[in-house]
């Protein structure tokens, strides 16, 4: 009887591993399709702006060399 009971505990030892490992895969899962997904709509995000014009403009505006009279003088002492 002392067998059974061993490989009785055994088996459900077994058992609540396999239960933890199959959470911790579909938990893995989850947290990857979630980071692919948000790095597919930043990417669409950055294209929207790049086509109607919006990234251009924060990219001029946030340029220390703008279009200004003093920009020869700034690039020249960069």
């Amino acid at each position: 009887m002392d067998e059974m009971a061993r490989s009785s505990c055994e088996a459900k030892r077994c058992k609540k591993v396999l239960c933890e490992t199959s959470a911790q895969a579909t938990l893995e899962y989850a947290l990857t399709v979630f980071a692919l997904l948000a790095i597919v709509l930043a990417l669409g995000l950055l294209w929207r702006a790049g086509q109607d014009g919006t990234l251009a403009t924060l990219v001029e505006a946030a340029a220390s060399h703008g279009l200004d009279a003093g920009g020869l003088i700034d690039i020249s002492l960069y």
